[in-house]
């Protein structure tokens, strides 16, 4: 995570990407990041409620880890997998 004087780096797994640009849906007590079929491990960006969130990846691939071990700082996961950097204004 790194911080500038505006805003804070967090870098965030798929469903919380696809989360924070197609929404959550809550369905029996599970939750899905957009139009997915297949439930999230945690409940996407759950500990960036209320926060203001925007894409802070460039063109040159700035931003993005295509695999990663460390947790999801959106919403806690630890699975593997790709990570999104997002600007948190929180």
């Amino acid at each position: 995570m790194s911080t500038t004087a505006e805003y804070t780096n967090i870098m965030v797994c798929t469903d919380c990407y696809f989360a924070h640009h197609y929404g959550v849906v809550e369905h029996e007590g599970k939750f899905y990041a957009g139009e997915s079929d297949t439930p999230a491990d945690c409940k996407p960006l759950g500990l960036c409620e209320g926060a203001e969130l925007t894409d802070n990846t460039d063109e040159n691939g700035e931003g993005y880890d295509e695999f990663s071990m460390r947790a999801c700082q959106g919403c806690g996961s630890r699975l593997g997998g790709s990570r999104y950097r997002l600007a948190y204004w929180g």
